[in-house]
């Protein structure tokens, strides 16, 4: 049984529906109960210890996507407080029953993202998992904190863990919307938002994270392959960050500011989604 939170939000009900199409036993949680849902549902509030026991009694794993989303659709101190205490709550319950994986909804966003554009000048692009995590606002802070949790219990336990940190999930019926005006010093655009993630390679690297073969804990980086900008990336770094950013990779044509090359050879993730050709 793989237990699945968040469901009623719409990247947790996808990936429930993709784990269902593959045939697996699936329990979904969350506050709300959604509608349609296509397997066994169970209602609560992953903040309280007992209920978060009683929902993975008998499960082999646990997809963690519920979670108050984006650092400014609530009150900055509930945000955190949410996320944290949820994430602490399962992951400690998983790892207590002996589950065999948690995966981690975690977030690009924790690496860097920021209310000014300007705020967040990367050590070097692309951004890959060794960057340093520099997160400005509390829901980048806890996911960084969830990754904690995480490493904690794969370092004390039989339970192993992936984060996964997809950038701004952005579906398909507005990556018409694209491409965005270039960035300018002037006008500028927090650098995690010039890439961006569709809801369906996110909902794959989900499913290929809970059955990789990975001990302890990994992290990794899930974007697709352009920006949601036109303009060369080479160009706009050097024209937004002068020569204050380390170009480490090719970064050709308008190539994300973020690598996914770990998650392409340690979960076999492709992505197949490109606004630019799609």
């Amino acid at each position: 049984m793989i237990v699945v939170t968040g469901v009623a939000g719409r990247l947790g009900d996808r990936v429930a529906r993709l784990l269902v199409e593959r045939g697996y036993d699936v329990v979904g949680n969350d506050q709300h109960a959604p509608e349609g849902f296509p397997a066994k549902f169970v209602q609560g509030d992953l903040r309280d210890r007992e209920a978060v026991d009683r929902l993975l009694d008998g499960a082999e794993a646990v997809i963690h996507l519920g979670a108050h989303p984006g650092p400014a659709r609530m009150e900055p101190r509930a945000i955190f407080a949410n996320n944290v205490n949820s994430t602490f709550n399962i992951m400690m319950s998983a790892a207590e029953k002996g589950l065999r994986r948690v995966v981690f909804s975690s977030s690009a966003f924790a690496m860097g993202w920021a209310h000014e554009g300007d705020a967040f000048v990367p050590r070097y692009l692309p951004l890959d998992e060794d960057h340093p995590m520099m997160p400005f606002e509390p829901y980048g802070l806890s996911k960084q904190v969830g990754e904690d949790i995480a490493q904690m219990i794969a370092r004390n336990s039989a339970t192993s863990a992936v984060s996964l940190r997809f950038t701004n999930v952005v579906y398909p019926e507005d990556q018409s919307e694209f491409p965005w005006p270039a960035p300018t010093p002037e006008e500028p655009l927090t650098l995690v938002m010039w890439a961006y993630a569709d809801p369906r390679d996110v909902a794959k690297a989900h499913v290929l994270a809970l059955e990789a073969d990975i001990t302890g804990h990994e992290a990794f980086l899930i974007a697709q392959p352009s920006n949601r900008l036109k303009e060369p990336t080479r160009e706009l770094i050097k024209q937004n960050f002068g020569e204050q950013v380390e170009i480490r990779g090719a970064l050709e044509g308008n190539a994300s500011v973020i690598s996914t090359e770990k998650a392409q050879q340690m979960l076999g993730w492709k992505p197949r989604y490109d606004w630019t050709r799609d």
